[in-house]
């Protein structure tokens, strides 16, 4: 929660209502001047060769651990989560930091291409940075989802500006810290702070932009881009699905269910936000969730497995979302209302039962502990819903045969898919994690999220003589069609 002034960002804690310090607003139009800065490191880091940065981003990674239990301070202070997924969001930054730095040089190297047919010519693919790199991130991972983009793009070379999220300032700014204190060059990673206005001015100023968050601000990106052509990489929002049918292992299915539809108070982009059950396992199933869920407590202390909400506007998207599935018919199985204390505002784990497709807790980003359960007839029907979405972030499929599971993950319209898990994609960090339709654009981790922050360079030799001159492209002209007719058949007329 944050109080706005002219000058300053005052952050309190959503837990105590106690303040959890401020930080000064980059006017926007300071911002072209501080990129323009960073350019200028840029021109020196992005020389280095990828060899040259790893020891760098080894020593960011030391730093981090060394770090940990003051980044978990100040993860708690801002946001409210308990302080186990704290020390859970700096284990999950480190899993990938750890990623790019063994495997940075590989993901860099040139990629040679085929001489076939051209014999005589030899190709490769360089990759170099683009420049700087504007890191826009958001309030719920507000240290695991910066430095993942931040890591990355120092990898490749490029120099960042970061801006978090004005919710939670401090624990994305303390990035740049982290990055003084592992002896990274002056001025390769740079903080600013501010509101909509200060983000869309590095948007502008920046060569290449990661911006994680709403759909809607993420629309506004793509549109400022659209003049520029300028690189975007965009991990929006989510409306996750979960397939659950009638040979899965329904209590593996259910915990994870409650477990990922209410994990960071339901506040997490990739957790379950809708479930479809098979009509034969369907009843059980809900049995089962409902288990777990009774199980689970929203408030503080030990008890505290769902914390406060981070930001209190979602409070009332999600209010709008189960009152407007109760007026189209739906149940509400357990939970269904916020609680607040002196200084928080929660909101009850929620099983909202008798859901369809009419409702917008069936189709819109809910982002709280909220989840709906529909009964479909098939296998069939569970995968049409699962794809009767503009989003397509992440989903989950949960089946006892594995080929069976792997066959309706790869039909699902979604960038990343869990068989028998749900959520693990978010942070494991060899495969590509982004979105397709409303959910972004690009992606970050594996290789190409490194790459996705550098320009590719194609580049040919001729290793004797032109191979234009000896296909008989030189000009003046000295073979027909009768020598290009010929040249078919001889190079690709004997295939089968």
């Amino acid at each position: 929660m944050t109080a706005i002034n002219e000058r300053t960002i005052s952050v309190v804690s959503p837990l105590t209502g106690e303040s959890a310090g401020s930080v000064p607003v980059t006017e926007p139009s300071d911002v072209a001047a501080i990129v323009a800065k960073s350019r200028e490191t840029f021109e020196t880091w992005g020389m280095l060769s990828p060899q040259d940065r790893r020891p760098l981003i080894r020593s960011l990674t030391r730093t981090v651990v060394k770090n940990m239990e003051r980044i978990a301070d100040v993860i708690v202070s801002e946001t409210g989560k308990d302080r186990g997924d704290a020390h859970a969001e700096v284990v999950l930054a480190l899993t990938t930091m750890d990623y790019v730095a063994r495997t940075m040089r590989k993901a860099l190297r040139p990629i040679k291409g085929g001489s076939w047919p051209f014999l005589v010519t030899r190709g490769w693919t360089e990759y170099h940075p683009i420049g700087v790199a504007g890191v826009i991130s958001p309030w719920n991972y507000p240290f695991y989802l910066p430095m993942l983009s931040v890591i990355q793009a120092l990898a490749a070379g490029c120099s960042v500006v970061l801006k978090p999220s004005e919710v939670a300032p401090h624990s994305g700014g303390i990035i740049g810290d982290l990055a003084v204190e592992a002896g990274l060059p002056d001025g390769v990673v740079t903080v600013i702070h501010g509101y909509g206005d200060t983000g869309a001015a590095l948007v502008e100023s920046a060569d290449v932009i990661a911006f994680t968050g709403s759909t809607e601000v993420g629309r506004l990106i793509a549109q400022e881009a659209v003049g520029t052509f300028k690189p975007l990489i965009l991990e929006l929002g989510g409306k996750d699905a979960m397939i659950v049918l009638e040979d899965a292992s329904l209590k593996d299915a259910a915990r994870t269910a409650a477990s990922f539809g209410t994990f960071n108070a339901g506040q997490t982009c990739v957790g379950v936000e809708r479930v479809y059950v098979v009509d034969e396992v369907y009843d059980e199933f809900v049995d089962h969730v409902m288990d777990a869920m009774r199980s689970l407590n929203a408030g503080q202390g030990d008890r505290g497995d769902i914390g406060p909400m981070i930001d209190r506007r979602q409070v009332s998207v999600i209010e709008s979302h189960v009152a407007d599935a109760i007026d189209k018919g739906a149940t509400i199985a357990l939970g269904g209302k916020r609680h607040e204390t002196a200084d928080a505002v929660y909101y009850e784990p929620t099983v909202v039962l008798d859901v369809n497709h009419t409702m917008d807790v069936m189709h819109e980003e809910t982002f709280g502990p909220v989840v709906p359960i529909m009964r479909v007839p098939d296998e069939a029907t569970a995968l049409h819903l699962a794809n009767d979405s503009k989003y397509g972030l992440h989903g989950s499929v949960w089946t006892k045969d594995k080929r069976r599971g792997e066959r309706i993950a790869s039909r699902m319209k979604t960038g990343t898919v869990a068989v028998n898990d749900h959520l693990i994609n978010f942070f494991y960090p060899t495969i590509k994690l982004g979105g397709i339709g409303d959910s972004g654009l690009g992606g970050v981790m594996s290789g190409d999220g490194i790459r996705a922050f550098c320009v590719h360079r194609s580049i040919t030799e001729a290793r004797f003589r032109p191979t234009t001159m000896v296909l008989g492209g030189w000009l003046p002209r000295r073979v027909g069609p009768r020598w290009w007719k010929f040249l078919a058949r001889a190079l690709f007329g004997w295939r089968r």
